[in-house]
């Protein structure tokens, strides 16, 4: 992969509420630029390689640190993310 991709690496993360009234949580990991559509669509938009969060749009997580998200969802998806990075 070129360097142009180096800095573009986020992990973003959109619920819908499922007719059982629980929440699905689709999690997508993404090299590509974080436009408008995708800014709209995620409630939960981090820069890996920044350590920055673009956008934390839930009940109380937003003034949530990057650390404090990138922790709780490591505790789910760690394996995941390390790949990712690795690639």
């Amino acid at each position: 992969m070129g360097s142009k991709h180096n800095k573009k690496r986020f992990f973003c993360v959109k619920y819908a509420l499922k007719a059982d009234k629980k929440y699905d949580e689709l999690v997508t990991l993404s090299k590509k630029k974080i436009g408008p559509g995708k800014l709209n669509d995620y409630h939960i938009i981090l820069d890996l390689i920044n350590k920055d969060v673009l956008k934390s749009d839930l009940p109380g997580a937003e003034q949530a640190s990057f650390e404090k998200l990138e922790q709780h969802f490591r505790k789910y998806y760690a394996e995941a993310i390390d790949n990712f990075l690795k690639n």
